[in-house]
């Protein structure tokens, strides 16, 4: 299947089908799913390694279809937009489904289902405009999008592709618990190496990487244990705790569902200074972002913007900050079964989001909100005897209304709260000992945490600290420590929190291989 290039520009008659000659650039693509190793660091920082590798499950590698783009004469996905593409070519599903393949388990034990390796080649040529004379292989560049679809007659220049927005990043699932396939994905840099001369028995040797056009949001439940009330952390220790936290639920708050441009847009600021398409995220020591990743929504992400229901709307939909009790009371925010506290769950996928760090909002900010049950182990009383300053001790039950009284200082760690039965109680305590009473009804909690693209640690809203970029995976760990989280829904500003949050690359899948 060849896909024939017409365009509106200067160069039309160079890019008529009658202009091609005879002379072919002859391609072997191979999609290679391997990649040996992983390495993992402690410190949440974003950029182009992130925080190491993550092997990706088996249908965000799938392929099922995909289109390549060709650009010569040395021009590459920065060239000026109406440069031409020499030649198209798209592979159908059932083309790919005809592939010589083979697959190999890559007996990863910490990953179910199985993690597998898998190779296709294929072999197909793409006419070019200029003569065989004429061309020096070592300078074409070549442009991957899978799983779109035919784009071949979509995108006929530079500059169409790099405004181009697919309709949907990935295809959700038909099946209950079943995760989401075709993940689109394009080239993650424009570095290539090459060799060859293009003629049939010698192809150009051209390696092309891509990445997933969506991001990932997990939760990794290291240092908890699952019960038969749920999924429970200890805060104190485990042998002798001062309470526990069982999380019920959960929700990603403004998990943006437009799509993002095929091809990456890295800036100076988010208005586009220096833009380089395909560019590197430029890290400064500690893995700080120095430079913007920009969606085609960033720069609308102002303040004028925040009380606009129907742009939040557009953007984010249900998911939307706004909407966060009613996201909690659906059925899909039940906490996802676990049985390995080791092993990460999948919580969601996302498009890139990304703002000024002038904007950095709740109302833009991508975020989980978690809904628990707190359950008082030490400092549970019964009773309180104002006059002699007894307290009686009890047992706390699970899913009970409590009261609590902790001190009226920013500092407080768990020892110094006070947790009781009845209301008079822990007002009478309250009254003598200085401190505020905080309802808990059922014992409910809540806690609501923003992911950090780049941990910048003592600079808050600095260059993109809070942010969703392609290709990555916001990786979320619980550490409970101190006290019942908000005994109602508070989704505070992104600056008054912290959060233990690993921003990790998934395997960028090195594919496709393309010798010409």
């Amino acid at each position: 299947m060849l896909g024939v290039l017409t365009a509106c520009s200067d160069y039309e008659d160079a890019l008529n089908y009658q202009s091609y000659g005879r002379d072919s650039l002859y391609v072997e693509l191979t999609f290679d799913f391997e990649r040996a190793g992983a390495v993992t660091r402690a410190v949440p920082n974003g950029g182009e390694e992130g925080d190491g590798w993550e092997y990706a499950r088996e249908n965000e590698n799938k392929l099922h279809n995909f289109t390549v783009f060709v650009i010569g004469s040395g021009a590459d996905i920065n060239s000026a937009a109406n440069t031409p593409f020499f030649g198209s070519r798209y592979f159908s599903d059932e083309e790919v489904a005809r592939v010589d393949s083979f697959r190999e388990n890559l007996n990863l034990k910490d990953y179910d289902p199985a993690i597998y390796k898998d190779v296709l080649t294929y072999s197909f040529s793409i006419p070019i405009i200029a003569s065989r004379d004429e061309i020096n292989p070592l300078v074409f560049r070549f442009i991957v999008v899978a799983n779109a679809g035919d784009l071949t007659a979509t995108y006929h220049t530079v500059g169409a592709l790099r405004e181009g927005i697919p309709e949907k990043t990935w295809t959700e699932p038909t099946e209950e618990n079943a995760l989401p396939t075709r993940f689109v994905m394009c080239n993650e840099n424009d570095e290539y190496y090459a060799s060859g001369t293009g003629e049939e028995d010698d192809p150009v040797r051209l390696h092309v990487t891509v990445e997933r056009l969506a991001a990932r949001i997990d939760f990794l439940p290291t240092g908890s244990e699952v019960t038969s009330d749920g999924l429970r952390y200890s805060i104190g220790t485990a042998t002798d705790p001062l309470a526990y936290l069982y999380v019920d639920r959960l929700a990603i708050m403004n998990g943006c569902q437009k799509p993002s441009f095929f091809v990456k847009r890295v800036a100076d600021d988010i208005n586009g200074t220096n833009l380089v398409y395909l560019g590197d995220e430029t890290p400064a020591p500690r893995g700080i972002a120095t430079n913007f990743v920009i969606d085609p929504y960033s720069t609308q992400k102002t303040e004028a913007n925040r009380t606009n229901t129907e742009f939040l709307t557009n953007l984010y939909g249900d998911s939307r900050i706004g909407n966060v009790a009613t996201m909690l009371s659906s059925d899909a925010s039940l906490m996802p079964t676990i049985t390995n506290t080791n092993s990460t769950v999948i919580l969601g996928y996302v498009n890139e989001n990304t703002f000024a760090k002038e904007s950095t909002f709740s109302e833009y900010a991508t975020g989980v909100i978690f809904q628990c049950r707190y359950a008082p182990v030490a400092h549970y009383y019964t009773a309180y005897d104002a006059d002699s300053d007894v307290l009686t001790s009890g047992t706390y039950t699970l899913g009970s209304t409590f009261y609590m009284a902790e001190p009226n200082t920013s500092a407080i760690d768990e020892t110094q709260r006070f947790y009781f039965e009845n209301q008079v109680d822990a007002e009478a305590y309250a009254e003598k000992h200085f401190c505020k009473v905080v309802t808990y009804t059922n014992g409910v909690c809540y806690y609501v945490t923003y992911l950090r693209h780049s941990n910048n640690v003592e600079v808050i809203h600095d260059t993109m600290e809070f942010g969703i970029v392609r290709n990555n995976i916001y990786r979320m760990t619980l550490k409970p420590t101190t006290g019942p989280g908000t005994p109602t829904i508070e989704t505070r500003e992104p600056e008054e929190l912290k959060a233990r949050i690993y921003v990790r690359k998934w395997y960028s899948v090195e594919h496709p291989i393309i010798y010409i």
